[in-house]
């Protein structure tokens, strides 16, 4: 778990994703993601908002990433949660699993 909670930390910060908060004890960081197919875009201009083009959120979007080991075991499992703690099976959750993979071999 040491390990573990330290490389994904340290993934984290090189996979672009904004570290909002942690929880060591309960093996949880709290992070914001924003899809890097909208975060170079632009925003719209004057005729696209007189005319109804709503305008991405490029906010991001809440996750928690959950970290457990167990004590007599040397594996560690990562879990992608939404903001409520519900794990999640999406395409999100895909995209960031495929960004931290790299970082974590």
């Amino acid at each position: 778990f040491e390990r573990t909670w330290r490389r994904v930390g340290m993934a984290l910060d090189r996979g672009g994703f904004t570290l909002e908060d942690r929880d060591r004890n309960q093996g949880l960081y709290f992070v914001r993601y924003v899809d890097p197919k909208l975060a170079g875009k632009d925003e719209p201009n004057v005729f696209e908002r007189l005319f109804g083009v709503k305008r991405d959120d490029l906010s991001g979007k809440r996750y928690r990433l959950k970290v457990s080991g167990a004590p007599s075991s040397s594996t560690s499992l990562l879990e992608v949660l939404d903001a409520d703690g519900k794990p999640l099976s999406d395409d999100s959750a895909r995209s960031i699993v495929q960004l931290l993979l790299p970082e974590l071999r």
